[in-house]
């Protein structure tokens, strides 16, 4: 009896032992990939039941999403062409009115360019319109001055007649008519040195005209005669005289005896050289 009780425990003691072992060990038991995968390698692809012929599954799988019609369908399909009136009359009706409509592409606006601002002052057109101006009121002004000044270099010498008649200061049409001498001594014996100065000068221009130096003209001022004579040696010469004259005739200015001996030395002096040539 008490034998079977120790076979019956140590029996017990195994079991707990072999369920202790099997629990632990029990991971160990999962599925390994390499055999999977070497058990899937191993199953042969089924044949087909109709004709015999063996296929892959890639082979069955299309290149496409789609499959083809010809292989599982019996329609046939039939390209229909539309008529072009069907068309033209579709587009001509409202319902269709974006059929002819033309999509224009948004075109990206240009940013206008800034143009810096100028000040008017600094505008080139601006500068030269100012500069004219100006040249035209400076001629305006000098022309204006000569004319109403006593220079006379703009007015045209006046007539004269022999001195103590009416109208003394008016010159004759002719000045190649006049007696000078007489006329120029009657003048400084009455102490009239300006008239005595007008008629050596007139008598100058007579010189000057018969000698071809100059081209005389009932009309002509005293400015002609000096622009007919700029390139030539007589010019500095002929200036001092005639704006001796000027001064003395037409400037009023009181010339005395002394005066009047100055200007007519300077006047023969240039009539003796004129006749020497």
């Amino acid at each position: 009896m008490k034998r079977s009780r120790n076979t019956l425990s140590r029996r017990y003691s195994l079991f707990w032992l072999a369920v202790f072992f099997l629990c632990f060990n029990l991971p160990g038991f999962a599925q390994n990939p390499e055999d999977s995968a070497a058990m899937t390698e191993g199953v042969k692809e089924p044949q087909a039941a109709d004709n015999g012929e063996t296929y892959t599954q890639d082979e069955e799988q299309p290149a496409s999403e789609f499959l083809p019609l010809d292989r599982f369908d019996s329609l046939s399909l039939q390209l229909r062409v539309v008529p072009d009136s069907t068309i033209s009359r579709l587009q001509e009706e409202d319902d269709f009115w974006y059929a002819n409509a033309e999509l224009e592409k948004r075109k990206k606006k240009k940013e206008p360019l800034e143009v810096p601002y100028v000040p008017l002052t600094q505008r080139s057109w601006f500068k030269s319109l100012l500069w004219v101006i100006i040249i035209v009121v400076f001629s305006a002004v000098i022309l204006f001055y000569l004319a109403n000044s006593n220079l006379g270099l703009l007015r045209k010498n006046k007539k004269i007649k022999p001195v103590g008649e009416p109208g003394e200061d008016e010159m004759p049409e002719d000045i190649f008519a006049i007696n000078y001498q007489q006329e120029i001594d009657k003048a400084a014996g009455k102490g009239d040195f300006r008239m005595a100065v007008r008629l050596q000068f007139l008598r100058l221009l007579k010189g000057m005209t018969e000698r071809n130096i100059i081209r005389y003209q009932q009309d002509r001022t005293n400015l002609d005669y000096l622009l007919q004579l700029k390139d030539t040696g007589y010019y500095p010469d002929f200036f001092r005289i005639t704006r001796h004259f000027e001064y003395s005739w037409y400037g009023h200015f009181e010339v005395t005896a002394g005066t009047y001996q100055l200007i007519r030395k300077d006047i023969e002096q240039f009539e003796n050289r004129n006749g020497k040539e």
